[in-house]
């Protein structure tokens, strides 16, 4: 008796249905409830779109008998994470007309807003285009919005690298025309047929969602060995300038899937310029061809190379790509850089990394805050704003003389320099978590500034006030704030219990370890205190708390 094939999860056959990502989105948009079907909300994530509900007030809204407060989230893809003044503020503008006013910025350097209505989805998508951005692609099985440390967009040392975030946009964008049809037009083009959508990506495009980050050579502020294809400038002794590619990685796991797992990219090879489009296609057209299309936990491309194997899917690799892989250059990575407080450019012009909490920019103190202090900036001088990998932002393309005006208007609205964050505070993340996110077990964002401020504490009780620790919170283990490589990692594990993930590394380069699991959040600063005290009694000169914990208490 033979057995069956496992059948296809219900997502492919939406896609396949979709005419190249249109579906009826449309159609239900122009209804009048406050929600689509919910084939079209999984074709809204390819538009950069997430229908949401507040879960705030969701038993109390079930216990009245009422439908639940629905909301959407857009996520903008800012290909490594650049903006001018005039998008900084067309962003702001939405955020106060037309979402909850604030400006969300996330680990893969895009912008979201939170608490749109159903009925504002198209007018926003259009100002975005007006302003050169988009939704677009910046969620769904698709390449992603390209992330690239903030560092390179400034650096002379590296200036064939300034536009490859841009470039990997446009060429890997789908080519389907739906959502310039439905949010930006308002209406279907007069084509029965859809146009062509790229080889790679076929009919129903990725198995699941692809990410890629590019590096700077010296630091790894993007964790780039996360990614399911990085890229790190380097220079082949025959070859000249190109790039190291690793592949691969990811951290996002299930709870209720244990073959679920955290695995950090590994060398695939050093590609030229000349060849590294032809070589994202091979490995695209390979994750297409051989991911698993029928366990969406399973689907990413970092299970693909697990369960072929390094050599049988650099194979695969190799014969889509048509010519044999070179080795890899050996990698070398440096500390993450939190591009925070002032540096002077090759060019004489200044910037300043300005801390945002949870990435968060919205005023949050009397007579203004952050979001207020960045308009005012954005209004008076063309400025460059760089959104970074740790969720902060960079205001950059400042002439020498307007210091003092940037200093000044900062200062005014009440915007905390470098100097005055703690060593904790200054490299938190969080992911949103409640109340918005529906995968969310448990607090992330919210709960950060008190997590930040007891482990600060402990760190001053134990004489460690000085010293740096990276913590990263999330409230599930999806790990979008990244926690699986961070030296302190606390993932939700149900609504009042988190896991506790110690002994990744600011390099980025090494898997946390589970160290306890169902800690409630008050209780983990006197988990860590005896293994703070181990650090400053047994760990080596300048050792990191994740490289002593990995060398002492893993080993």
């Amino acid at each position: 008796m033979s057995q069956e094939s496992p059948s296809l999860v219900v997502e492919e056959g939406i896609k396949r249905d979709s005419k190249n990502l249109r579906g009826s989105i449309l159609e239900d948009l122009a209804t009048s409830t406050p929600n689509l079907s919910s084939p079209s909300e999984h074709l809204l994530k390819f538009h950069g779109i997430y229908a949401q509900d507040n879960r705030d007030v969701r038993r109390e809204r079930a216990q009245a008998g009422e439908p639940l407060e629905h909301i959407f989230m857009i996520r903008v893809a800012i290909p490594g994470g650049q903006l001018s003044s005039s998008q900084w503020l067309a962003l702001d503008d939405i955020a106060e007309e037309l979402a909850d006013g604030s400006i969300r910025l996330t680990t893969r350097q895009a912008v979201q807003f939170h608490g749109v209505l159903k009925f504002s989805l198209q007018e926003l998508s259009t100002r975005l285009h007006d302003h050169a951005m988009t939704s677009f692609a910046a969620c769904g099985d698709v390449v992603r919005n390209t992330v690239m440390c903030t560092s390179l967009v400034s650096d002379d040392a590296h200036t064939h690298v300034t536009e490859l975030a841009n470039h990997l946009a446009r060429t890997f964008k789908p080519a389907t025309k739906a959502h310039w049809e439905i949010f930006v037009n308002g209406e279907r083009a007069a084509s029965i047929e859809p146009e062509p959508e790229h080889g790679f990506y076929g009919d129903t495009y990725l198995p699941r969602k692809f990410k890629i980050a590019i590096a700077h050579p010296e630091e790894n502020c993007v964790d780039v060995l996360a990614q399911d294809l990085g890229l790190i400038p380097d220079v082949h002794p025959e070859l000249g300038t190109g790039y190291n590619v690793v592949i691969a990685g990811g951290l996002g796991r299930s709870y209720a899937q244990p073959d679920t797992f955290a695995r950090l990219a590994t060398p695939l090879t050093f590609v030229t310029p000349a060849e590294l489009d032809d070589l994202i296609r091979a490995v695209l057209v390979t994750y297409r061809d051989l991911g698993d299309r029928t366990n969406r936990r399973r689907a990413r491309m970092k299970y693909l190379a697990a369960d072929w194997g390094v050599e049988g899917f650099y194979a695969a690799i190799e014969q889509r790509y048509g010519r044999a892989l070179r080795a890899a250059l050996p990698l070398r990575l440096g500390a993450a850089d939190d591009h925070l407080g002032w540096r002077t450019l090759g060019d004489e012009t200044l910037e300043v990394g300005i801390r945002v909490g949870a990435g968060r920019v919205r005023d949050d103190v009397e007579g203004g805050g952050l979001r207020s202090a960045l308009r005012e900036l954005a209004m008076a001088r063309d400025l460059r704003f760089l959104i970074t990998p740790q969720q902060d932002i960079v205001v950059s393309a400042i002439d020498v003389e307007d210091r003092d005006l940037v200093i000044e208007v900062l200062a005014r609205h009440k915007v905390r320099g470098v100097e005055q964050l703690g060593q904790v505070e200054r490299s938190a993340l969080a992911c949103p978590a409640l109340p918005t996110c529906s995968q969310a077990l448990a607090e992330a964002e919210r709960r950060l500034p008190s997590l930040v401020g007891d482990l600060q504490s402990t760190l001053d009780e134990t004489g460690l006030g000085s010293r740096r620790l990276q913590l990263r919170m999330t409230g599930c283990p999806n790990g979008c704030a990244r926690p699986a490589v961070a030296e302190v990692g606390v993932v939700g594990r149900t609504k009042n219990t988190y896991d506790l993930y110690l002994g990744g590394g600011l390099r980025g380069d090494r898997l946390a370890t589970l160290h306890h699991e169902k800690l409630k959040l008050e209780e983990i600063p006197a988990v860590l205190e005896p293994l703070l005290e181990r650090w400053r009694d047994e760990g080596l000169a300048d050792e990191t708390f994740g490289d002593f914990y990995s060398r002492v208490v893993v080993s």
